[in-house]
């Protein structure tokens, strides 16, 4: 009861942690990148463990009371930790665009004077203003 109140509590660890870690930035922006990584995550196996089991039957054997001692191989479940790959989806800003609360905004390198900064390194300028800065008149 125990161990499987522990892998209940160790799966709903895991699926929280996966769904912080994707629900951050919203997927269907189009400045937001996700790729695959691997991560490894300690569990507990159970395992078949062989040992040697003794017992007993009648024979021939006088001196043993016409008992014989055999020997064979049993398997019992044991359990032990072992590490296991998972795979998660990161989302990311894409090259270009900064993190700010849930969305990803173009960054530029030198601030937009007299506009605002639209996508990476390009301003849209105030009407009157221009170059890459908005900062001729």
């Amino acid at each position: 009861v125990v161990r499987m109140l522990f892998r209940w509590i160790l799966k709903g660890l895991i699926l929280s942690f996966l769904l912080k870690t994707t629900l951050s930035l919203n997927p269907d922006d189009p400045n937001v990148c996700s790729h695959w990584e691997s991560y490894a995550v300690t569990v507990q196996e159970s395992y078949a463990h062989p040992f040697d089991q003794i017992y007993y039957t009648r024979c021939t054997d006088i001196l043993n009371w016409f008992k014989c001692t055999r020997h064979r191989i049993s398997y019992k479940t044991a359990y032990r930790r072992g590490l296991r790959t998972m795979y998660r989806r990161r989302s990311q800003c894409c090259p270009g665009y900064y993190e700010s609360g849930d969305y990803c905004i173009p960054l530029c390198t030198e601030e937009c004077v007299h506009g605002r900064c639209v996508s990476p390194d390009t301003c849209h300028c105030e009407p009157g203003w221009g170059g890459t800065d908005c900062s001729s008149g």
